[in-house]
């Protein structure tokens, strides 16, 4: 065997040996039930608000995150409060919020959506899931959507 042929098949080989893992990367997770089970029951319920946050934190930080709950909540570029879930539709990596922008950015594939939750740019397929929110007393409530 030459040795362009070797090194020709050596290299086919070590690239085929990656494709598991760039596959492994793109595809969706499935975890267990017991975790899903878990978070779907800390998420807010319908008919109650809960408490995120204050208006105080809000205004420092730009957001409020409760991943526990899967509630993040900002304010529009027209002052208007939003309550969303953040996790991207498309794999389920949480959004961040881009204040300069007003929008919400996933860190995984650049999807991008609204500060209400549609979907701005793709992969994401679906918008995120918004729920009720309110200010009240210096607090900020948020209720699941029913």
């Amino acid at each position: 065997m030459k040795r362009r042929t070797f090194f020709n098949w050596a290299g086919i080989g070590l690239l085929a040996s990656y494709f598991p893992v760039a596959l492994a990367a793109c595809s969706q997770t499935n975890d267990d039930s017991n975790t899903t089970a878990q978070t779907t029951s800390n998420r807010p319920s319908t008919g109650e608000f809960v408490s995120l946050g204050t208006v105080k934190e809000l205004k420092s930080t730009g957001y409020l995150l409760n991943e526990e709950s899967q509630v993040l909540v900002v304010k529009d570029s027209e002052d208007r409060l939003w309550a969303l879930n953040p996790t991207c539709t498309h794999q389920g990596c949480i959004v961040e919020w881009e204040s300069a922008t007003n929008t919400l950015l996933c860190p995984c594939h650049n999807a991008k959506y609204t500060a209400n939750g549609k979907v701005l740019a793709k992969p994401a397929p679906e918008p995120l899931a918004v729920y009720e929110v309110k200010q009240e007393n210096g607090e900020i409530l948020v209720k699941a959507s029913s």
